[in-house]
């Protein structure tokens, strides 16, 4: 993933604001000999799901919204490539992707 604006990594995924700025990519590991019909994925403008083999990765809202009719996943090798198109031909770079990852409480080192 090229960086442009803000990426980041959770226990489950990585992703990254893309040039030209008008999508996010969100990557997540493949079980060793995952196909595509091992693999499900629901985008909607403000949530996504994401289940392979079963197992739900992520079932949580967009931080921002996204246009589901533009928006894909693929497979890149063992990766499970989310390509969220940001909604309205934004370029603003994403802060984070899910709420469930963002900042809860914040502290005085936060702004210094």
């Amino acid at each position: 993933m090229p960086y442009c604006g803000p990426s980041g990594s959770t226990e489950i995924c990585r992703w990254a604001n893309v040039p030209p700025g008008d999508e996010v990519e969100v990557e997540f590991d493949m079980p060793e000999g995952c196909k595509a019909r091992d693999v499900e994925v629901k985008i909607r403008n403000s949530h996504v799901l994401v289940k392979i083999n079963g197992r739900t990765l992520v079932n949580d809202e967009l931080l921002n919204r996204c246009d589901p009719d533009v928006s894909r996943w693929e497979i890149r090798g063992t990766r499970l490539v989310l390509v969220l198109q940001k909604e309205a031909g934004s370029t603003i770079p994403w802060p984070n992707v899910f709420v469930k990852d963002c900042k809860t409480h914040f502290d005085l080192t936060d702004v210094l």
